[in-house]
């Protein structure tokens, strides 16, 4: 059995793992490290999880977390996890990390973005981006890799096979996207506090979303070039769930038909990406709980409409994670994820 421990387990995408991590069956849970264990219980946090894993917490020990694992996900806060890390690395087990600490080409952008300078940014160039649609080789090489955001996921998802393919300009490309209260992490936040959020729709961080970056650097990748996306991020009044609305211009005039044929040639044999009928849109009820991305397109005159729908604690984070690790270990890419 592969051993397995979780750095940061405490909050939404640690719990996911875990459930995740549960029924895989090449994976046995080694440590669920968290800064003060006090002497709980894995079930003590998650009680849904009670007789499921019971195991008991421990704290960041690094070098018996090292010894006894074969891999480590780190699913700690945007800026933490550069702390630790390092001392991880330094063993040269293979790592995941769920935060944005490492997702960036650049620490410049890093700064930008987060706000502070990165506390590691050689390391930055060590790490593969975790996107397995079109990572996958990259992926299976490395020992570092960068699970991407949620939002990122469900909208370069959505763009890079119009952009492999030269079918859209990339310029002023506009992405309206939803997601659910969960994105905001276990901590309490006004906006996300219950009151604030039901029966409620409210943009936020326009024109500065931390997720922006992300996006136009690997978007750039798949073009060949500069991509400029215009990104307005809602919260939504449910627990889990994005739902990703992108408009772009082609190239030349297509019929809807015709762009969904060059994308089911990009996607064949992708056991997550799931195409719908030309006209069909997603919702995000049909993916939760689940690691798919569906995508629908339609095409009104020369603009592309492309929608994508992703539960953003799995494919936008723990499932995505765990397809990285069967990747990384040479195993069916599937395994605990369907």
């Amino acid at each position: 059995m592969i051993r397995v421990s979780i750095v940061g387990a405490s909050g939404y995408a640690g719990m996911e793992l875990v459930r995740i991590l549960l029924r895989h069956p090449a994976v046995s849970l080694a440590h669920l490290a968290v800064r003060e264990p006090a002497g709980q219980r894995f079930s003590d946090l998650f009680p849904a999880l009670r007789g499921l894993c019971d195991l008991p917490l421990s704290g960041f020990e690094v070098e018996k977390i090292t010894e006894e694992s074969d891999l480590v996900f780190f699913g700690l806060p945007h800026t933490s996890s550069m702390e630790w890390v390092p001392r991880f690395m330094q063993s040269g087990i293979r790592l995941i990390d769920l935060s944005a600490d490492y997702r960036l080409d650049r620490a410049d952008l890093y700064r930008s973005a987060y706000g502070c300078e990165h506390r590691q940014p050689e390391a930055l160039k060590q790490f593969v981006y975790g996107l397995p649609e079109f990572n996958r080789s990259r992926i299976a090489a490395s020992t570092v890799v960068a699970n991407p955001g949620c939002f990122p996921t469900s909208v370069e998802l959505a763009l890079m096979p119009a952009l492999q393919r030269g079918l859209i300009e990339t310029a002023s490309i506009i992405v309206d996207s939803k997601t659910g209260v969960s994105g905001g992490g276990k901590s309490p936040k006004p906006a996300f506090h219950y009151p604030e959020a039901n029966e409620n729709l409210a943009a936020y961080k326009v024109g500065r979303h931390q997720h922006e970056p992300e996006m136009e650097q690997e978007l750039a990748k798949m073009a060949g070039g500069p991509v400029d996306i215009l990104f307005v991020p809602h919260l939504a009044p449910m627990t889990r769930g994005i739902f990703s609305t992108i408009y772009a211009r082609l190239c030349a005039p297509a019929e809807t038909e015709e762009v969904l044929a060059s994308y089911e040639e990009c996607y064949r044999g992708e056991p997550f990406v799931r195409l719908l009928p030309a006209g069909e849109a997603p919702q995000t009820r049909h993916v939760c709980g689940s690691n798919f991305c569906d995508i629908g397109m339609t095409v009104v005159g020369r603009n592309l409409i492309l929608m994508s729908a992703i539960d953003n604690l799995v494919k936008g984070a723990s499932g995505q994670a765990v397809q990285n690790m069967n990747i990384m270990l040479g195993l069916d890419e599937t395994l605990g994820l369907l």
